[in-house]
């Protein structure tokens, strides 16, 4: 039987891959929850991993996958690494494999909130938004304080029309931490609301915190992707906070404009 190319960019051999995958199943994702190691084998098993992470902090997916299918295969008994194959999983579209990643991962460790979080993402990027909340939920409910679970929830509000329930889990990922905006997306791939409806509410989300650029450049990008209504900023409460703003005031003068000149270069009306 011949196997399909699912990419056509392949650095490493799809079929290595496989192979690989395969050696892990066999050799550490038995039923057992753990299996006894060497010491020997689990510092080889670390190395393997920090190489992985390596790779993956330069978006080098596949290597990074290869050197975590390694680690597993000389320690399956570490969640830590099969959440992070299960993330290199992700990037590179393999959703069913990323799942079982991330079920061993949880399997290994069940307080693991990470491993969850990410469960979700890929339910969330396969539009199953009612097990995308399950164990967003979960996530949530062992580790609460964490920013980026509350950010992501937020996403699957807005993606189920509930724009109230996104504020306000935005707000609390926003209050846990200020920067998590820059650390992290939001925007979970997948996601078929729009461009432009998820921009404005990132704006009003900003406004509201009194980040008044952050607030202009969202509303910018919102009416450059086909959000026309101005009124609707000039009703809006969350913009109450930074309406004074002499930035604010001359984006607002100049939102008109802003919208008659995207049709100019193509973009939506």
């Amino acid at each position: 039987m011949r196997i399909k190319r699912r990419h056509s960019r392949l650095r490493i051999p799809e079929t290595a891959l496989i192979v690989l995958a395969i050696c892990a199943l066999l050799s550490g994702c038995r039923r057992d929850i753990r299996v006894n190691i060497s010491r020997e084998d689990i510092a080889k098993a670390t190395a393997a991993s920090q190489e992985g992470d390596i790779a993956f902090s330069r978006k080098d997916f596949y290597p990074a996958l290869i050197r975590y299918l390694e680690s597993i295969r000389l320690n399956p008994n570490n969640e830590y690494v099969f959440n992070r194959l299960g993330i290199a999983y992700s990037q590179l579209k393999y959703y069913g494999e990323a799942s079982n990643a991330f079920l061993r991962s949880i399997e290994l460790n069940p307080k693991y909130p990470y491993s969850y979080n990410n469960l979700g993402s890929v339910y969330f990027a396969q539009k199953n938004l009612k097990k995308a909340e399950k164990y967003f939920k979960k996530a949530i409910s062992l580790k609460h304080d964490e920013a980026s679970f509350h950010m992501n929830m937020g996403s699957l509000h807005l993606e189920k029309k509930r724009p109230d329930k996104a504020m306000e889990e935005w707000r609390k990922g926003l209050a846990l931490d200020p920067n998590v905006l820059k650390n992290s997306s939001i925007s979970l791939i997948g996601a078929s609301s729009s461009t432009a409806e998820r921009r404005y509410f990132m704006a009003r989300l900003m406004a509201s915190s009194g980040e008044v650029e952050m607030a202009i450049d969202g509303l910018k990008q919102a009416i450059l992707e086909g959000f026309d209504n101005i009124e609707a900023i000039r009703k809006e409460p969350d913009f109450d906070r930074i309406r004074d703003d002499k930035r604010f005031v001359e984006f607002m003068e100049n939102a008109a404009l802003l919208i008659k000149l995207r049709s100019k270069v193509g973009l939506p009306e």
